[in-house]
């Protein structure tokens, strides 16, 4: 009798484990991008995240005047202490990590009238961010 209630449990743990194996391939058939019916909206939520990190970059680049703003494009501007380019948002004190997968273009990098847009390669949204921080549809 008590062969037959182990042999039964047995059984059991193996169903368990192949609906738990099953699940998990389907789990990750739709989150991974190049399958996911999903993609499209997870490769532009990615380039709406690059625009806020690139908004929270500038912002300590304004905080510090831009005391590291020395990119070309900056040196001839008047006020270039208060703009924010990307060139300036990688360095070390601000720490933006640009996704070379993502296109951003900085339209007007200074406190008051800042904005951005992001598109990545694989999306199909060009998202654009204002100088509250907020992204524009």
């Amino acid at each position: 009798m008590r062969v037959a209630v182990f042999h039964s449990v047995r059984n059991e743990r193996g169903k368990v484990a192949v609906w738990f194996f099953a699940s998990m391939v389907v789990l990750a058939f739709l989150l991974h991008p190049k399958t996911s019916p999903f993609a499209e909206h997870y490769y532009n939520f990615k380039a709406e995240t690059q625009l806020t990190q690139l908004y929270d970059s500038c912002k300590l680049v304004w905080a510090a005047g831009g005391q590291h703003n020395t990119s070309s494009a900056n040196k001839n501007k008047m006020n270039s202490a208060t703009e924010c380019d990307l060139a300036t948002a990688v360095l070390s004190p601000y720490n933006f990590l640009h996704d070379r997968n993502i296109e951003i273009k900085i339209v007007d990098g200074t406190q008051s009238g800042f904005s951005a847009t992001a598109k990545h390669k694989e999306g199909t949204k060009t998202l654009k961010i204002n100088a509250a921080g907020e992204s524009i549809s």
